[in-house]
């Protein structure tokens, strides 16, 4: 198929344009009737905006730097201490995603230097304290190195060229264009999608409004993974803040030795499915009990 070998052709080659590789990709999927499996594509496309949760591959560290000053002398660029901070404000310094859409990736990554987030100027008394010889602080930031943002594009590039690889291994390298959906709907498609962009333990919920399935599986124990996956479903925060106390009530249930499901999971997984049944979640009964037994299996066991 000319489309699968240009995407191919695109991702192998270093120089080749990202955005274009993805564009194609999204194209790709209409093509193979999965354009279900878009959303993700879209994502990338087009950034995670409106508050919706970004992928851990994302995730850069910064170094809390600042120019500093006392009578004498002023540093421009200092590294700042961080330990004494509380540990939400640390982190929200050293750590952050990258939401921004990947054409604005790949524009940041021909850069050179760092990137730097300024700390507003009436945070900079939480570092004076850890100062000595009389310096304070006049400007703070957090700074990240560009070589991070470069492996957040080798990581999307590496995901999408398996799923092309993996798709031309199944539907072979030489299939016509007017057969290519054919061929597609001879093979797990979806699967092959999902195990190649979000690897072996990863849930993923595909479709748009009520009409959804589950694929695959999420990290065993990461319950930030396992609240992407339900929110992604329609599954709301206070319910989010249920479950998380569910879980830890039954931290040491008996019935877990067993791989079942403790008594106040299963009685947060009933009220979930009764909120199915009066439509306040929208999803389909069918649906809702295969999101939320798969997430929670795989979070389990």
């Amino acid at each position: 198929m000319k489309l699968l070998n240009e995407i191919i052709d695109l991702l192998s080659n270093e120089g080749g344009s990202l955005y274009e590789a993805l564009l194609k990709t999204k194209v790709l999927l209409h093509k193979i009737g999965q354009q279900q499996l878009v959303g993700w594509v879209n994502d990338e496309l087009n950034g995670y905006g409106d508050g919706k949760p970004s992928p851990d591959y994302r995730k850069v560290f910064a170094h809390v730097c600042g120019q500093i000053a006392n009578p004498r002398v002023v540093y421009a660029s200092q590294p700042l201490p961080t330990a004494q901070l509380p540990d939400h404000i640390r982190r929200s310094f050293e750590e952050t995603k990258m939401s921004q859409a990947i054409g604005v990736l790949e524009k940041l990554a021909e850069g050179t230097g760092t990137l730097q987030h300024p700390i507003p100027v009436e945070l900079n008394h939480l570092f004076n304290e850890a100062l000595s010889g009389g310096f304070t602080v006049n400007r703070a930031w957090s700074e990240i190195d560009l070589s991070q943002v470069r492996q957040i594009l080798v990581e999307v590039r590496s995901r999408v060229l398996d799923f092309a690889l993996n798709l031309q291994t199944e539907i072979g390298a030489d299939v016509p264009d007017e057969d290519v959906k054919k061929a597609a709907a001879a093979i797990d498609a979806p699967g092959l999608f999902a195990h190649a962009i979000f690897g072996d333990n990863a849930t993923i919920v595909v479709g748009s409004h009520n009409k959804q399935q589950v694929t695959n599986v999420i990290v065993k124990g990461d319950f930030d993974a396992l609240t992407n996956t339900l929110k992604s479903g329609g599954v709301g925060d206070e319910d989010l803040a249920d479950l998380k106390a569910a879980i830890d009530a039954d931290e040491d249930a008996p019935e877990l030795a067993k791989k079942k499901f403790g008594p106040r999971v299963k009685a947060w997984m009933q009220k979930m499915l009764g909120k199915a049944v009066e439509a306040s979640w929208q999803i389909e009964l069918g649906v809702a009990g295969g999101l939320l037994t798969e997430a929670l299996k795989a979070y389990y066991f």
